[in-house]
């Protein structure tokens, strides 16, 4: 089948090109063909670079208009330029990426006919808070059959007066997964659908999968990863700094300008980090995710964070690895992982996951077939 991705289109976060990677890779070696639809929909102010046009052509699918992360970063115009052809590399040799896109703007969708089946997600394609958010992310403007794979909330709940808007858009759908218990129960509320939670689509692939995609650059010295999206407190900080400083471990800041050889790469190298690092430190989900592919000891911090708890994500899945006692004590998380008993866990959970998908696609191919 010829199968479009519906995802959160960026340049910017690790998670976000990597899941849609995965699920690409997923879905392809199911037999299909896959396009991932370039969604601009009510960006932030996007500014179109000459070189980054040189570089990759005019009619490259990689000549977008730029999001602003050139400028939401003011120490340095050079380091956020590199930080952005890492990732626009990265998803033209990895993702592909439609040559159209469509915006709030769009009024034709003349690839519609082109097209068998969506599939939306993973990532918090359905958060209400992010500017992009909008009735696209539900395929709205395809009568074409839906599934929805992964899909987040990013919210445990949704505010009265978008409800029915939600409402809407769910009932579309023809197959509907989500990625955390929250959304199961906010699709419940909604509609009269039971939605399957499955794993983020990063966690259906094995760690030589990923390696194959890495940078595969070595480290002389031993280190731990560093990863957070929000601001580390003080106390939390210092707390990393004495494990490093116990274990002789250096310690390696990702997303941080502290570090501007690594605010620099891409998510190749983000797979490599993590493939080496001795320990992981993070609030990120997807630092989470590829710390259990890689068996490797890691912490996971609240973050400080004014608004709705993210956490529900990351909480559904240490529940189903049994893997709960990783949220970061102030006493310390002395313990070991036994991984034996993860990795059992979740063998079990990518099968259901991958069952949910295949049986999807199988009922939709069955429709189309007549």
């Amino acid at each position: 089948m010829k199968i479009a991705i519906s995802t959160l289109t960026g340049y910017g976060n690790y998670g976000n090109r990597l899941q849609n990677y995965a699920l690409q890779h997923t879905l392809e070696l199911m037999g299909n063909q896959v396009v991932t639809i370039r969604n601009t929909t009510n960006p932030s102010e996007m500014i179109l670079k000459k070189k980054v046009r040189q570089r990759f052509g005019d009619n490259s699918s990689l000549t977008l208009l730029l999001k602003k992360l050139l400028s939401l970063f003011s120490h340095s115009k050079k380091l956020n330029y590199n930080r952005t052809i890492s990732f626009l590399s990265f998803t033209k040799k990895y993702i592909n990426e439609s040559d159209f896109e469509i915006n709030e703007n769009t009024d034709k969708f003349d690839f519609d006919k082109y097209i068998d089946c969506y599939v939306i997600g993973s990532d918090q394609v359905w958060n209400y808070a992010f500017p992009s958010f909008s009735k696209f992310d539900f395929v709205e403007y395809s009568i074409k059959p839906k599934i929805s794979y992964a899909a987040s909330f990013g919210v445990s709940e949704i505010p009265e007066y978008l409800r029915d808007f939600y409402r809407t858009g769910l009932n579309g759908i023809d197959y509907i997964s989500v990625r955390e218990t929250s959304g199961k129960k906010i699709v419940s509320d909604l509609t009269d659908i039971k939605a399957t939670v499955v794993l983020d689509p990063t966690l259906l692939l094995s760690k030589e999968d990923w390696q194959e995609i890495s940078t595969k650059k070595l480290y002389s010295k031993k280190f731990i990863v560093v990863y957070f999206l929000d601001e580390i407190s003080k106390d939390d900080l210092s707390y990393i700094q004495k494990y490093a400083e116990s274990n002789n471990c250096l310690i390696k800041r990702m997303f941080s300008r502290d570090d501007e050889e690594l605010w620099e790469s891409g998510p190749d190298e983000f797979i490599n980090l993590f493939s080496q690092a001795e320990a992981v430190f993070t609030d990120s989900f997807h630092a989470v995710a590829f710390s259990i592919i890689f068996n490797k000891y890691f912490e996971v911090f609240e973050r400080n964070f004014k608004g709705p708890s993210m956490n529900s994500r990351i909480d559904t899945l240490l529940d189903d690895l049994d893997l709960t006692d990783r949220w970061h004590s102030k006493s310390g998380n002395s313990t070991s992982i036994d991984y034996s008993k993860a990795m059992e866990l979740l063998k079990i959970r990518k099968k259901e996951s991958l069952s949910f998908l295949e049986n999807s696609l199988k009922e939709v191919e069955r429709k189309i077939n007549g």
